[in-house]
């Protein structure tokens, strides 16, 4: 029978790409003699990669590309033989040598692994209650209406413990994100409140994003791009240029989802599974080959078999103990107390002991009186009697004893570290088989820095709103930081183009269009936003010598009009929809840079700002009145520049009228 041509195809489903590993070498003291394999560590007594695989299940996903180091290879392996069968297909591609995400991704590009949209989960440590059934038909039809809406990051609803910040637009369109130097810091311009943009800080990025092609393609172009922020951020700051798109789809509140980054998250994933927000992706359900049995409390037994899971009540834990994991043989008094942790198997717990938010390994020995608030210990380590520790990393096979150093933001082995394949850690002996690990930055082991948090408002007017909104008591990690509104980029290429611009000023035969290239060439050299060079154009000419004379600014700003329409106005009467809107957004820009150079010099350079707005529009015609009227409207209804604004509105206000009762 032929097809009906009336009937949509069906779309093919996406295949998966898992990453395997993690390039974060803060998780070396775990990994190295141990798990070796970031995807094997146990979350709840069950290695995170099962987890991943088996939400993977209830989504479309039929193919899955599971890619490792050659160090993984073999976990590589068992993963394959564990859970191959379940997929249509099931590959593991090997990238050996690679030390980052962008470095496995430009593998699979030469490979020519992937020709159409892909599912990337570059953390095996993201979870999700979801099938992704929704979001992945959203991008789907993001991708028809627009071949240039490359990739939806998925982000969820989960507390949010690193303070990250993002911005988004009405149509869930990411338009902010943190610098590389800060995650939780994102620069705020005025013209990104009234382009309907939403500061979101109550979400987190779950690691899982549905990709073009084009994606890689990105990695494969930039080879310096180690991770998918540097993708982002490339996109975000060429917008202009390439003209792509990324969207952000927030799962709904009965949805879960999280990844682990660092220590501190991923001491909060193990406690956000034993307390069962992923159901049903939780242990006794994802571990189906085990005997696991789930008491009051979320108290998770496993024992050898299933006879004897009907007789787990015979382990007693201290009524005040909740959310914990126990693997087989496993030896707690009765008089410690456990919370939010998992405990290996053949491990031993002495009375009178508190354990909090720990994974603890597989043979490991905790004595009397001892107090762990926080803590990943590797398998067959011994803890002596009385010890007290907050938020401590120990890897395998220490026998800890009393030692005096400082042990906040460092890790304990029993081995040196091999500073060749980890050069970013230092190690110095403090005892017999003992080592003190510590990152050669100064930054701590335990939770990843995020450096400065909040929202840079630069180009928003401090009112006595703000005052109201972050008075003592807020947030005391939130800091709103009012600078003069220039990162080290868009510093630099501010100066570089006033540099250009007052060389060309010197000169007798003034080129444009080599002023023009010199623009173009610090921009890219730079890396900075179309609004950043819309932005710093104009103010880069209002700070030209000659221009506190209102006559020269206006025959100069006549003269060097080639280089405005440029920036700020097509010439093309079939312009794009698309392209008008850009053009929209410079314009603003352009009437931003006005209004800062009216907030700094507001005596000298006030009584011109209207003036030299209505020579840009009537005489030069390098604004649009949407453009103007869209800006005065933003202005603080107290300010003076509003004030002097006012006959310019009302004017073009009139001329609509006129034009309106003409037609009628």
């Amino acid at each position: 029978m032929a097809p009906d041509p009336k009937k949509p195809a069906k779309e093919k489903p996406l295949t998966a790409i898992v990453l395997l590993d993690s390039f974060d070498q803060r998780f070396a003291p775990i990994l190295e003699k141990s798990y070796e394999c970031f995807g094997f560590i146990p979350l709840a007594n069950i290695p995170m990669i099962n987890y991943t695989m088996n939400w993977l299940l209830r989504t479309e996903i039929e193919s899955v590309m599971l890619v490792a180091t050659g160090k993984s290879q073999k976990y590589a392996k068992l993963v394959e033989n564990e859970w191959g069968s379940a997929f249509e297909e099931f590959s593991v591609v090997i990238c050996d040598g690679s030390s980052s995400l962008g470095d496995c991704l430009r593998e699979i590009h030469n490979r020519e692994l992937i020709t159409d949209n892909f599912l990337l989960i570059s953390n095996p440590s993201s979870l999700t209650s979801s099938t992704l059934s929704q979001q992945i038909r959203d991008f789907r039809k993001r991708r028809v209406e627009n071949a240039d809406n490359v990739m939806t990051l998925i982000y969820g609803g989960c507390e949010n413990r690193e303070k990250s910040v993002i911005g988004v637009n009405s149509d869930g369109k990411l338009v902010l994100y943190p610098a590389a130097t800060s995650s939780g810091l994102i620069k705020v311009d005025k013209v990104d409140f009234y382009q309907n943009a939403q500061i979101r800080r109550d979400v987190v990025n779950t690691g899982i994003a549905l990709c073009s092609r084009l994606i890689v393609t990105q990695f494969n172009d930039n080879f310096d791009f180690s991770t998918m922020e540097d993708v982002i951020r490339e996109l975000l700051s060429k917008d202009d240029i390439l003209g792509l798109n990324i969207h952000v789809d927030v799962l709904p509140q009965n949805e879960s989802a999280y990844m682990a980054k660092d220590y501190d998250t991923l001491l909060h994933l193990n406690t956000l599974l034993l307390e069962r927000w992923f159901y049903p992706l939780t242990p006794e359900r994802v571990e189906v080959s085990r005997f696991i049995s789930v008491c009051p409390r979320n108290i998770y037994l496993e024992e050898e078999d299933f006879l004897n899971t009907s007789m787990s009540s015979r382990i007693v834990l201290s009524d005040a103990s909740v959310n914990v994991s126990l693997g087989i043989h496993t030896k707690i008094s009765k008089t410690a107390r456990i919370y939010n942790s998992s405990i290996g198997s053949n491990s031993e717990i002495a009375e009178n002991t508190t354990i909090s938010n720990c994974i603890i390994g597989k043979n490991v020995k905790i004595g009397k009186n001892v107090e762990i608030f926080g803590g990943f210990i590797g398998d067959n380590s011994v803890i002596l009697d009385n010890s007290k520790f907050p938020e401590i990393i120990i890897g395998n096979g220490v026998k800890m004893a009393e030692i005096g150093e400082n042990l906040e933001n460092s890790a304990i082995c029993s081995w040196q570290v091999d500073e060749d394949e980890f050069e970013k850690i230092v190690a110095q002996k403090i005892g017999e088989e003992l080592y003190l690990w510590q990152l050669r930055n100064g930054g701590g082991f335990w939770k990843i820095s995020q450096g400065k948090i909040g929202i840079n408002m630069s180009n928003v007017e401090e009112n006595e709103e703000e005052d109201e909104d972050f008075e003592e008591g807020s947030d005391e990690d939130f800091d709103v930081d009012f600078d003069d509104g220039f990162d080290d980029s868009t510093r630099q290429f501010y100066d570089e183009v006033f540099e250009s611009m007052k060389g060309m000023q010197s000169m007798a035969n003034q080129q444009m269009n080599n002023l023009i290239l010199e623009i173009n060439s610090s921009k890219l050299a730079c890396n900075v936003s179309v609004d950043d060079v819309a932005k710093n154009v104009f103010a880069a000419f209002l700070a030209l010598p000659g221009m506190e004379d209102l006559k020269e600014l206006l025959v100069l700003i006549k003269k060097w009009r080639p280089l405005f329409i440029n920036y700020y106005k097509s010439s093309d009467s079939n312009a794009t929809a698309r392209k008008l809107e850009m053009e929209r957004k410079c314009q603003i820009q352009m009437l931003m840079a006005i209004e800062e150079k009216f907030d700094k010099e507001s005596a000298n350079f006030g009584p011109k700002c209207a003036k030299i707005v209505h020579f840009l529009y009537n005489d030069a015609d390098v604004l649009d009145e949407e453009a103007i009227l869209e800006w005065a409207g933003s202005i603080d209804s107290g300010s003076k520049l509003r004030e002097l604004m006012e006959p310019i509105v009302k004017w073009l206000q009139e001329d609509d009228e006129d034009e309106e009762e003409e037609e009628d």
